[in-house]
């Protein structure tokens, strides 16, 4: 049990500072608003990309203008083989070791082409891709023409070592014009893996003569997981304008019959090879200076064939700049996070023109027609967009071929992504600052808050009474101008608390004269010869004037206890003893009534004044006597509860209002009700408040549970010794 009773304090919901951090979540708009911006700059940016592109193209066609010469020998090739199938053959940037291995070739897998049931030349049973099948890359490096053929065969079936015929087992074909206009044939095939070399085949499939080995033609065959893999180089000084490759496959051993033939053209007459188009050195060396750009640069020809082509699609900005040492670790986390969050510029796509030797779509009809062309198209996994920009060559007010400026939209991606970042740094910096600005102030002003309630609820005690202040603050603002109207109410309420704690004592010393001269005027009337009815109505005056001095009685000895009390000398007792002894004289005091003590055996020694505690005491009995019910006891209990001494009066009877129990323990407070012998001004109770409050000690007041009536308990603290 508390020394006093407590309020429920109310329940608070959000807080000054939650508010204002949600206040502050309404500065999410500005990165929103940013967000939009710059998703609506994208047009802005692909348009510029758009001319930027355009501008290249226009500058490479502007150096081909007028130079007819570099398109005539294409143009003479392919005259007479429009239509025939042709293969591009482009530079590779570093030598190729002839292992039967695709390791070299991994930077140039953007060159891989497939063949299957398109490219079916020759079968004798129902076509199946695991049976045959392959892709191949081809490049040119120091006058050799390199080709890797990976090819899926699901029986490999190797040339018999007793037999010369190589067209009994898995093999490769290579048939070629040479030079001087010759028709050539090859094969290739092998009785192991391993180095393998070709053989002529003679014109004439009649002839039996020994096939001649062509030493300059090399291979390595090597098995796989899936089939094999064939790697080849040929001298480029061997071939002419045509060539073609045809793979071979035979899956029964005992008949060592051909059954399927798969290849980039047919292979037995000269009129059936493909084209081989070899970039012109001329408009590659006009071009080597645009292949460290982020544009890849195509020249073609009136028939849409590639004659040269330079650059790359892969944006050297669009790297990823993690690992910058210049960057903070701050910044760094920052940069991974958004990396997670944003899409972020794709390094490796799929690239559908990588390996073309001819370009169509409507941007290259437009500018083979003398117009400008601007195309955007989506890369076969959609990880990529990409821009085509062409422009028409002219010599004598004729189109040549034009130029085909290609670009990624990583840039556009990668301007968007930092834009956002810078963005979100921004944003998050700004928001960060004005969340920490806005709770510092909601925290002071909170702490104000809670400082002006703290103050409000101590400056008034439980009894009601003023027993502090409240601190004065000099803000100029809502809250200090509150605590200064709260001091000046706190201030009138404490004069008007003193002024009614020292009525009673006023009117006692006021009210005394009056009452001695209205005294002496009926003694003297007495005196004097009065008829009956008169002395009727001085003998009412007089117990009038008794029951008004017993009531200044009443009011002097609160005043006088209130006095005392400053100036009370204190000691160490027992209370138990004293309130044995007491109790002890009630029996005597109120014969009719039964009292029951309960003190134990346990000392409980209390600093303080023993006559005090007796008269506290006396008024607890008073009021049990006043309002017991009769034949019933009054209980009297006294120990140690809590580490602090526990004394309780209770009586059945009526029970205590619920109204009134925080207030019994005031000045002037009573609950008796009609006229009675005694007067009764509610000072009793006040005086017990008083004696406890003397001692350190509280007073409480309530309702029995067991049975109806009323308890009343004074707690006091023992003494150390």
């Amino acid at each position: 049990m508390t020394d006093r009773p407590r309020k429920k304090p109310y329940r608070i919901g959000l807080s000054l500072r939650a508010k204002l951090l949600a206040v502050s979540l309404v500065l999410l708009v500005i990165p929103w608003i940013g967000y939009r911006y710059v998703q609506a700059m994208e047009a802005y940016l692909r348009h510029g990309q758009e001319r930027s592109v355009l501008a290249t193209a226009r500058a490479v066609a502007t150096v081909l203008h007028e130079q007819p010469d570099l398109f005539e020998r294409q143009a003479d090739v392919l005259s007479s083989a429009k239509e025939s199938p042709h293969l591009y053959v482009r530079p590779l940037d570093t030598p190729i070791q002839l292992d039967g291995y695709a390791e070299d070739w991994r930077s140039y897998r953007n060159r891989k082409r497939y063949f299957g049931a398109h490219h079916i030349l020759e079968s004798r049973v129902p076509y199946n891709p695991r049976s045959l099948s392959f892709t191949q890359m081809v490049g040119s490096y120091d006058g050799y023409l390199y080709v890797l053929f990976d090819v899926t065969d699901d029986h490999i079936v190797y040339r018999d070592p007793n037999s010369l015929r190589l067209d009994q087992c898995d093999h490769l074909e290579i048939a070629l014009q040479a030079p001087d206009g010759e028709f050539k044939r090859y094969f290739l095939a092998t009785t192991a893996p391993g180095w393998v070399n070709a053989h002529r085949m003679p014109a004439d499939p009649r002839d039996n003569r020994p096939l001649a080995p062509e030493i300059r033609i090399k291979g390595e065959w090597q098995e796989t997981a899936h089939g094999y893999m064939l790697e080849i180089r040929i001298p480029l000084s061997m071939i002419g304008d045509k060539l073609a490759f045809a793979v071979a496959d035979v899956d029964n051993p005992n008949t060592r019959q051909v059954d399927t033939v798969i290849g980039t053209a047919g292979t037995q007459r000269l009129d059936q090879l493909g084209t081989v188009m070899v970039p012109s050195p001329h408009i590659e060396q006009l071009l080597k200076g645009l292949e460290h750009s982020d544009s890849r640069i195509w020249v073609i020809d009136r028939n849409h064939r590639v004659l040269a082509l330079a650059g790359k699609l892969t944006d050297p900005d669009a790297v990823d700049a993690s690992g910058d040492s210049r960057r903070s670790f701050l910044s760094g986390l920052m940069h991974t996070v958004y990396r997670m969050i944003l899409k972020q510029p794709a390094t490796e796509f799929q690239d559908d023109l990588s390996a073309a030797s001819r370009l169509d779509g409507p941007e290259i009809e437009s500018a083979l027609s003398g117009k400008p062309g601007i195309k955007w198209r989506r890369t076969p996994d959609r990880r990529v967009a990409i821009l085509a920009a062409s422009y028409p060559v002219w010599s004598g007010g004729h189109v040549l071929g034009a130029v085909v400026a290609e670009r990624t939209s990583n840039s556009i991606l990668l301007l968007q992504n930092r834009a956002m970042e810078d963005l979100f740094n921004t944003s998050l910096t700004t928001l960060l600052l004005a969340a920490a600005a806005l709770l510092i102030f909601a925290t002071r002003l909170s702490a104000r808050v809670r400082r002006l309630r703290n103050d409000a609820e101590g400056a008034i005690g439980a009894d009601g009474r003023v027993t502090g202040t409240v601190r004065v603050s000099r803000a100029r603002d809502e809250i200090g101008d509150l605590s200064r109207s709260y001091a000046d109410v706190l201030d009138r309420l404490g004069q008007y608390t003193r002024y009614l704690e020292s009525m009673a004592g006023k009117l006692s010393h006021e009210l005394r004269t009056p009452l001695a001269v209205v005294r002496s005027s009926l003694d003297n009337l007495e005196m004097g010869e009065l008829e009956q009815q008169a002395r009727t109505y001085t003998a009412r005056a007089r117990d009038g004037i008794e029951r008004l001095e017993n009531i200044l009685g009443r009011m002097s000895e609160a005043t006088r206890l209130e006095q005392s009390l400053q100036q009370a000398e204190r000691e160490d007792f027992d209370l138990r003893t004293v309130v044995s002894g007491c109790v002890a004289g009630y029996g005597a005091a109120y014969p009719t009534r039964v009292f029951e003590l309960n003190a134990g055996d346990t000392p409980l020694p209390i600093h303080g004044v023993p006559d005090l505690i007796a008269q506290l005491l006396d008024k607890f009995i008073g009021n049990a006597v006043d309002f017991g019910a009769d034949n019933t006891p009054i209980t009297v209990t006294v120990e140690q509860a809590n580490g602090r001494a526990r004394l309780e009066v209770a009586n059945q009877g009526p029970a205590l209002p619920d109204e009134m129990q925080g207030s019994l323990f005031d000045s002037m407070v009573s609950i008796r009700a009609g006229r009675e012998a005694e007067p009764h001004l509610g000072l009793g109770l006040y005086i017990v408040r008083l004696i406890a409050e003397f001692h350190g000690g509280a007073v409480v007041a309530g309702n029995r549970t067991d049975v109806e009536g009323a308890r009343f308990t004074v707690w006091l603290p023992l003494s150390a010794g």
